[in-house]
Order: structure tokens, then C-alpha cells, then sequence
């Protein structure tokens, strides 16, 4: 691996720089997987509340409303409330560990508090039922006592999880060379299919007999293995932060606001960023469009799904070699243009079952091509030094437009009258997102492109 114009280590090779962090071969090679190390584990993490904890939430006499709301809703509010805030005050904190690991390594051992005590809830109420007044104050919630202590637990390790999921993202670009970011967000796709494989083969069919044991296991291989990365990954030197207003609680919010959303240019970029998510809302309909009206059983469509999978992990790395090579923002507006068509050809075209499993296997190509490609391209586009904030920001723009968006969705399928329809729907917000990835290259270049890019 070699990078132009890098100083050279004895005659071993280039070296790689980050910043102001410079890696041989085997430091780079170390790098990546201490970081991919870090991913499975967090993704194993991951894994647990949205898959186990709907089990034991129905174990105690919770509805489905109660569900939705303990396992995604209080999610999503921690997600919109807190990521912006942690974000900005990520990007702007210096420390001797850095300014991403010290909210991972002050977080850590909180996330494995809650997670572990989780599958505990109804020992934990017990004993707090004992305590004076308790039991009085419990029994005039209309919520069910459980349920108050699961959604208490819950929202402890949402809050302290937050911390982490916010910054470990943003960790990448700060200490992995620009030259081969692409291979390692393809190493980083292939870590999520592995880590989403283990889970469903090892762990996910022990659930029942073995609930406590996987929620406190996985939380504690996640503490130690998270705190290991932390410890082996080094951050650099960052310039100081950029001066912002002082004196008002506010000073930090107004700066949040005008430096991202006071730019014509990060409109675009916020839209171009969001088509990809907001095309895939309609995706919930693929199982009725499949079993419907092209008379898949679900076994089958599972096993295209699989398939799928089992394809794009085989490409992951490839892709990373041609993002590097193309650059991000050829390659996401190319998976886009390639995308549009096939997904109308599939529309046209698709007749039979077998016709559905082979034009499903073949869009996860490009599909999967746009999405890797987003993630170096926010590298490309958004301020080096407030790429927590930018980030978040792209996330919040994305976020609140589904939430509006999402319901039209459903009623666009429902004045169609077929569900074939959401192919329709997402070569729509794919061609929005071509525009948008274009004008943001135009303009992209007109600031410095691949020499002097200056974000403004």
C-alpha cells in the first residue's frame, strides 16, 4: 500500500498519515483491526435490545404499543435529543486521550451496567418495592410497575449508550488515512454481515433458556474488548476548536444551527446524504410484494435476502478498492445512476417469483455500492474538524424527513393499488439524490476538489 508524496519508513514502504498520526504497513493493518475488533463487538452489542428484549417485554404482559415504544421510540428521542449536542461538544473537546475515546471510555462501563441488569428488572423492582413509599408511588402509575423498571433501564442505557454510538463513527476518519478509507468501509460492511450472521446462527436461538446469561456476556465481552480498542487506538493532535460565542447556555445550540444549516451548499449535501434512507422506507412493503403477488413463501424470501447478503459481503472489499480509487463522489453518483434504471426495469419486468429473486439479488449491487460510498463521501464534504457536528446533522435532516415522509409511503402504495409500486417510489428518491450528489460535486470542485477541497 502506498500513498503519494508520504515520507518513507527504511525502505519497508510508505508511510500512511492521519492527521498528525503516521502508520507503517503493520500499523495500519493493527489499526484496522482493533477498529473492526471494536465494530463486532459493538454491533454484537447492538444486536441485543432491538432482537431479545421484545421477548422478555412479552414475557411480562407488555403490548405491542408498550414495545415499539420501549425498544424504538425511546431510542429515537435519545438519538434526536442527544446526538446533536454530543456531536458539536465531541468535535470541539481536546484531551491527551483525544476527543472521540473519552466518551466512549467514560460511557463504557454505564452501558454495561444497564445492559446486564435489564433481564433482572422484576429482582431489581422487588427490591426497591421494599423501600418506604415505593410501593405507594409505583401503584398510582398508570404504567405497569415492570414496565416502568424496563423503561427505566432502557432509558439508562439509551442515554450512556448515545455517548458511544455518536462519536465511534466519527473515530474512523480521525485516525484512518484518507488513501485507503474506502477498504476499510468495506472491511466495516463485511464486519456487520459477519457480526449479524453470529448472532442469528450462535446466539439468537438460545434466547429463550439463556436470556440473563447473553444479555450479561455480551455486555461484558463488550466493556473489555471496547476498552482494549481504546487503549490500542491512538488519537492525534487536533488544532484548537474553532472560536464560537460565549457567555449564554444558547451560544452552543445558535452555532449548531448556523454552521449547518445556514449554507445553501450543506442543503444539498443533507438531501443527497438522506434520498438513500428515505427511498428505503417503502422497503417494509418488499415481503407483501413478494408473497403477494409473486407467490413467495417467506422461507424463500429469506433465503434471497441471504443471498443478497452473502453477495454484497463478498463485494464489500472489492467496493472499498474501487471507492479509493474513483473517489466517493464518482462512485455514489455512478451507484445511483445505476440503480434508477434497474430498479424500473424490475418494475416492468418482473413476472414470476424467480424473475423477483434474480432482480432483487442484482439491485443489492449498486444499493450496496451507495452506501458505502456515503460514508466516505460525508468524509469528502463535511468539515474535517466538526465532522461530529456535520454528521449529526446530516443524521437529523434525515431523520425528521422521515418521519414525514415515511407515512406517505404507505398511502403512495395504497393509491397505487400494488406494492409493486415501491420500485416506483425509490427510483423517484434515487433520481433526486442524483441531482443533489451532482450539484454538490459541481460545487465541490468550485471550492478546491481532490487538491485544495476547503469545506466552506
Amino acid at each position: 500500500m502506498t500513498a503519494t508524496g508520504a515520507p518513507d519508513d527504511g525502505g519497508k514502504g510508505r508511510l500512511l498519515t492521519a492527521g498528525t498520526l503516521t502508520y507503517t504497513r503493520g500499523g495500519l493493518i493493527a489499526l484496522f483491526g482493533w477498529l473492526l475488533w471494536g465494530d463486532f463487538v459493538f454491533q454484537l452489542m447492538e444486536s441485543v435490545i432491538p432482537n431479545l428484549l421484545p421477548l422478555i417485554l412479552k414475557e411480562h404482559g407488555a403490548s405491542n404499543q408498550a414495545i415499539s415504544i420501549i425498544v424504538g421510540t425511546i431510542a429515537m428521542v435519545a438519538n434526536a435529543v442527544m446526538n446533536p449536542v454530543i456531536s458539536y461538544r465531541s468535535d470541539r473537546c481536546r484531551s491527551r486521550w483525544g476527543r472521540r475515546r473519552p466518551y466512549i471510555i467514560f460511557s463504557t462501563p454505564f452501558v454495561v451496567l444497564f445492559l446486564a441488569a435489564i433481564p433482572f428488572g422484576p429482582e431489581i423492582l422487588a427490591l426497591l418495592e421494599k423501600l418506604p413509599g415505593v410501593s405507594t408511588l409505583l401503584a398510582s402509575s398508570p404504567v405497569t410497575p415492570i414496565l416502568l423498571m424496563f423503561g427505566f433501564l432502557v432509558v439508562g442505557f439509551q442515554i450512556f449508550n448515545m455517548f458511544i454510538s455518536a462519536v465511534y463513527y466519527y473515530l474512523i476518519p480521525d485516525v484512518v488515512p484518507g488513501e485507503c478509507l474506502g477498504r476499510f468501509y468495506g472491511l466495516f460492511r463485511l464486519v456487520g454481515v459477519g457480526t449479524g450472521a453470529v448472532f442469528n446462527y450462535f446466539i439468537l436461538g438460545h434466547a429463550e433458556t439463556w436470556m440473563r446469561e447473553i444479555f450479561v456476556g455480551i455486555a461484558l465481552v463488550y466493556g473489555v474488548c471496547i476498552l482494549l480498542m481504546c487503549w490500542r487506538v491512538k488519537e492525534g493532535e487536533y488544532p484548537p476548536p474553532a472560536d464560537e460565542s460565549h457567555g449564554h447556555w444558547w451560544s452552543g445550540i445558535r452555532n449548531y444551527f448556523q454552521e449547518c444549516y445556514g449554507h445553501a451548499y450543506y442543503w444539498w449535501v443533507f438531501l443527497a446524504y438522506s434520498c438513500l434512507g428515505w427511498a428505503g422506507l417503502v422497503g417494509m412493503f418488499r415481503v407483501f410484494f413478494a408473497r403477494e403477488e409473486m407467490g413467495l413463501t417467506l422461507e424463500e424470501l429469506g433465503q434471497t435476502i441471504a443471498a443478497s447478503s452473502v453477495l454484497v459481503a463478498l463485494l464489500a472489499y472489492p467496493f472499498g478498492i474501487l471507492l479509493d480509487r474513483w473517489g466517493s463522489h464518482r462512485t455514489l453518483i455512478t451507484a445511483f445512476l445505476v440503480s434508477v434504471p434497474l430498479a424500473l426495469l424490475m418494475f416492468f419486468f418482473t413476472s414470476s417469483k424467480w424473475s423477483f429473486v434474480a432482480w432483487t439479488i442484482l439491485r443489492e449491487v449498486p444499493w450496496a455500492l451507495a452506501a458505502l460510498a456515503l460514508a466516505k463521501w460525508t468524509v469528502d464534504v463535511y468539515p474535517r474538524d466538526r465532522y461530529g457536528q456535520f454528521g449529526s446533522a446530516g443524521a437529523l435532516f434525515s431523520s425528521l424527513g422521515a418521519i414525514v415522509i415515511g407515512p406517505l409511503g404507505g398511502l403512495f402504495i395504497d393509491w397505487s393499488g400494488s406494492y409493486r409500486y415501491l420500485l416506483v417510489w425509490q427510483a423517484g428518491f434515487l433520481t433526486v439524490g442524483i441531482i443533489a450528489a451532482l450539484v454538490v460535486h459541481r460545487r465541490w470542485q468550485a471550492l478546491g476538489g481532490e487538491s485544495s477541497y476547503r469545506a466552506p
